[in-house]
This record gives structure tokens, sequence and C-alpha cells, in this order.
């Protein structure tokens, strides 16, 4: 939407757009009150030939929004670009997101300097990107030589310690200056986080071994790392497939051509798993602490296979497995996009794709979408198309061909269909988080007896306590849950000075199980590590969620009268976007005041 303000007076007039305009142009960002879903597929053309896909819509949707999203690709620098800008501009900054907002910049920078390409866009902006990265490093470092999951973090943590070291490695492999003392002080951190095998437990433990082991080799402190990896590989049984791979590429640093890194690649090909879409892996255990899902174990996997193994005739398949996983070009977390594009930089060298020659086209329907030619000025680009839901068929299937000629280099495609379906025929969804919602007088307080009535309608100027009760059947990792805010009500900061007595602090407190643990719950757990007030929803962050329930509150004012859908709330773990819950949207009648 476009706001612009205007006044005239007699013959003087000016126009204005405001500055809570952010969106480009000036235009002011409109939320609809719909819920996207997503599907898609992909493959790729390494020699001359065609493909069709076939689309088709769901019996219902909302036909003035979505779209059906092609993306052509003509070499793995194109197909990387909206990972590596959707990492640059993610909106939460984490430790863990600070890192991969520059790491798979720095390596691809490297890879195409390799190649004897230049890339002028990249050369002149990822010194500043990285020196700020590295800058917000230095200062989070913690005491003890470790990283904690943010600033605030009472407690270091080891994979994310591991994954700063692994990234300040490759910076300075790219000739980036960074603080010796601080990767020094890191590997001292890591170097006491390693114990002897017979301290593992489970699964989780080994795996944290090999992160560590993996990020002190490419850190260069090879020789208290190979004290560990023989112990670590008569323990391999203990290791998921992603574990494998770390150990194999610490196993080849350390002494290049160990006879035990063909038994683990071994074991990872014979671990694959093939489909229709291309091969990929799939853990019989989910590392939570790791940030690990299946696509980020593929893309380390991808990795291994590249640096140690190029000739493997599986990679191909896990390219197109991890390009068809995208979702409007990236992947669905920070973790795993990053590995993924680590793995596509390493295997773009190998090949040697950047010197395409070839013709293409696309076509839907029958009716020619795109068409040209692929050279070493354009290979890096790519070829993005969308078509309005509208503009498809509904009741039959859409038809989309995808073709290419002869010459170097590879085509890669995906489709992806996004189409909106109207909230109020969605219901809540548990998906291994259960979210409920409530709108209270602030002024209310509760009893057992007698709780606080569901505001249905509110004044302006009436301050509204939300609470949002979150149910964990299980223990959840690194929990974000937002909740938008209805267009007319503006969360309050009580850190301002202005705060009234009747705003509370957001807080975040587990039920009991029993009323007289209800205190101690409450003195002894801190149970979230950020909240954030924003303009359009507040958000909250929680390194660590024990099985339980849960109930967060924080306060709005009421600002503008009119009658408001607000978007349900979603709680997810942000490594792992399928576990997730969405409360049911709701009405809220914000009325004038008395004049």
């Amino acid at each position: 939407m476009e706001v612009i303000f205007s006044a005239v007076s007699g013959e003087y007039t000016d126009a204005a757009r405001p500055r809570l305009t952010t969106r480009p142009e000036g235009t002011l960002l409109v939320y609809r009150y719909t819920a996207p879903e997503v599907v898609g597929t992909g493959g790729q053309l390494v020699t001359s030939g065609a493909r069709t896909e076939v689309v088709a819509l769901p019996p219902r949707y909302d036909d003035r929004r979505g779209e059906l999203m092609i993306q052509l690709d003509p070499s793995l620098a194109a197909g990387m670009r909206d990972g590596l800008d959707y990492l640059e501009h993610f909106e939460y900054e984490c430790t863990e997101q600070t890192v991969s907002r520059f790491l798979p910049n720095v390596l691809t920078y490297r890879a195409i300097t390799q190649l004897g390409i230049s890339n002028p866009e990249l050369e002149e902006k990822l010194p500043g990107l990285v020196e700020e990265g590295l800058n917000k490093l230095y200062l989070q470092q913690r005491g003890d030589g470790g990283w904690g999951w943010w600033r605030e973090s009472r407690e270091s943590n080891p994979y994310i310690t591991a994954y700063i070291i692994f990234a300040m490695a490759k910076a300075r492999e790219a000739d980036f200056a960074v603080e010796a003392s601080v990767v020094q002080r890191g590997l001292d951190y890591l170097n006491g986080q390693l114990v002897n095998s017979r301290e593992f437990r489970w699964y989780r433990q080994a795996n944290r071994q090999a992160f560590i082991l993996y990020a002190m080799a490419e850190a260069g402190d090879v020789a208290r790392a190979s004290e560990y990896t023989g112990d670590l590989w008569d323990n391999r049984e203990k290791l998921s497939h992603y574990g494998r791979a770390l150990l194999a590429l610490s196993l080849d640093m350390i002494e290049p051509g160990d006879a035990r890194i063909e038994t683990l690649l071994s074991d990872l090909n014979n671990a694959a798993i093939l489909s229709a879409t291309g091969a990929h892996w799939e853990e019989q255990n989910y590392d939570w602490w790791a940030m690990n899902t299946d696509t980020r174990s593929t893309g380390i996997i991808l990795d291994a296979l590249a640096r140690l193994d190029p000739e493997n005739d599986l990679i191909p398949n896990v390219v197109r497995w991890l390009m068809v996983a995208r979702k409007d070009g990236i992947w669905e977390t920070t973790q795993e996009t990053a590995w993924a594009l680590i793995a596509f930089t390493d295997w773009m060298v190998v090949t040697g794709e950047l010197r395409g020659n070839y013709e293409y086209a696309a076509a839907l329907n029958g009716e020619e979408l795109a068409a040209g030619t692929v050279d070493a000025e354009n290979v890096d680009e790519s070829i993005k198309l969308r078509i309005a839901i509208a503009d498809l068929l509904a009741d039959q299937g859409n038809y989309l061909n995808i073709g290419r000629g002869p010459g170097d280099g590879r085509l890669y495609y995906t489709a992806h269909l996004r189409v909106y379906l109207p909230v109020e025929e969605i219901d809540p969804a548990n998906r291994g988080i259960i979210v409920y919602r409530q709108y209270a007088d602030a002024a209310c307080v509760a009893t057992k007896d007698e709780p606080c009535p569901e505001l249905q309608e509110v004044t302006v100027g009436d301050t509204v306590r939300v609470k949002l009760t979150i149910v964990a059947p299980t223990d959840l990792y690194y929990v974000v849950v937002e909740d938008p805010l209805p267009a007319g009500g503006e969360a309050i900061d009580t850190g301002l000075a202005t705060t009234s007595l009747l705003e509370q602090n957001p807080q975040l407190r587990r039920q009991a199980e029993h009323p007289m643990w209800y205190d101690f719950y409450w003195w002894w757990w801190h149970w979230y590590s950020r909240s954030e007030l924003r303009d359009e929803k507040v958000v909250l962050f929680a390194d660590y969620l024990p099985r339980g329930t849960y109930e967060y509150t924080y306060t709005f004012r009421a600002t503008l009268p009119g009658e408001y859908r607000v978007i349900p709330t979603v709680a997810s773990e942000m490594y792992f976007p399928e576990v997730f819950g969405r409360s049911d949207g709701r009405l809220l009648t914000i009325a004038a005041g008395a004049e």
C-alpha cells in the first residue's frame, strides 16, 4: 500500500510519505488475513533435453493472492543468490545468525576467486559484511572463551562456539583479518569440551565431539584434535550420519588419504535414501541442540562427498534434492541454508560449471514464458518467472515444460506453488506445540475461581493483557513464538519512563504441576532468552523449554478504532520448523473513546 499525506492551503501545497512507510518506494506493508501453503518440485538438465511438470490448484484458495514461482538457475552460483540474500537480511540476530550472515558469502567469494571469476558486487560488500559480523562476535565472546546463542545467554554453547571458530577459520583463509587471540580463546574453550568416549551416553555427545573436532581441525588446531579422532572412530556407531561426515572431513585434514575415510564414506553411501526428487539422508534421531535437520545433514554430507569423493555418482542426485527442498529460493532455517550453500560452493569448484554455454526455454500450457542463451556473462544470474494464481487453470493440470540445448554447463530448475487459504477455514494446528491466545483487561486480577473474562471489544486507550499459553508435549529447543498484534494496537515497552504501573514486563512462567511448586519454578528458572516488541508483532525466543505448560504475558494499548482480524499466533522450533503450533485467528473491535 502506498501512503501519501498532502495539504493544500490556497496557493501553497505540500506532500510527504510518513516515516513509518518502511517498504520499498515508500509503501506500507499490509498483512492479509490468510495463511500460506507452499508445494514444489524441481530438477536439473545436464545435457540437451526437456522435462515436463504438472501443477494443480487445490479446491479452495484466495484467487487474489498467490502465484506459481519458477526459477531457472544456469549454475549453482545463480541458485545460491537467494540463499545468500536471505541470510544477509534475516530478521533476527542471534549469534548463530550473525555467523550465517557472512560465512557462506566468504566461501562463495573464495570459490569464485579460485575459478578466476570476478564478482564486483560481492567484492564490494563482503569486507564490510565480514567486519561487521566479526566485530559483533568479538564483543559477544564470554570470559570462558565461548559464545552463547544470544549475547544475553548466561552460558557458552559448544555448538555455537564451534560454528563461530569454523567461520573465523574460513574468513582467515580468504585473507580477512581475524583476531588471533579471539580464535585461540575459542579453541581453548572447545578443547575443554572434549571428552573420552566412555562419557558418551548417547549419540548427541558423540555428534558434538565430531563437530568440535571438525572446527578445531579447520582452524589449524590439528595436534589437539588428533588426540580424540581415533577414540571417536572406535565409537563411530554412536554417530549420526552428519557426524560421520564431519569425522571424515576431520580425518582428511589431520592425515590426507587416511584409510578410515573410505569406510565412513561407504557407510554414508549405504544410508542414502533415493527418491524421485533425488538423494538425501534421514537421521534416526534428531540432534536438537546441534540445530540439525535432515536437510542440514544432507548439506554436510554433500560437502564431505564433494571434498573427499567428487566422482561419487550420488552427488548430482543430492544436489537435485537440495535444490528442490528450497522454498522461494531458500531453505527453512539459517543452518540448512548455510550448510547447503557451503556444500554447493565446494561442488561448484569441482564441476567448474560456471563455464556454461547453451540455449534454454520454458513454457506453461504451450505458451512460452522465457527463452535465451546462457554464457559467461550471465551464468551466475537466475531467471525468475512468476505467474499469478488467477492466470492458472483451476479445474485441470497446468503443464510446465523446461528445456535446454547442447553445450557445456547445467540447468537447474524449481517450481513452487504458493496459495493462500482464508484463516477462517484453517483450524488451529498442533505439530508438536500447542498454542492458545487470550485477551483480557490488564487491570483484571484473576483468581482460581474467577478467571479474567475474554475481551472481544475494547475502547481506544485501553490496556489489554495478552496471555499466550504454550504447551510443550516434549522438550523443545530454540523456540520462537510470534504473536501478531491487531493493526489498531501497539505493544507497550515497559522500559520507557512514561510507562504506568498498570503495564507489565513481558513474562514467561511455567505452570507448576502442583501449586506449592509455582513460586519455586518462577524463582529458579529464567525460561526465555529474549523478547522483542515490534510494530506488527511480539516475538519471544527461548533456548530450551522442558516438557510442560507455559504462560507468556505482555500488554498492548488500543490506539485506533476499528474492527480488526488478528492473524494466528505461531510457535516453532527455529531449526526444526516442522515442529510448530498455531492458534486460531480472532476478531477484536476497538471502539472510539468518549469525545
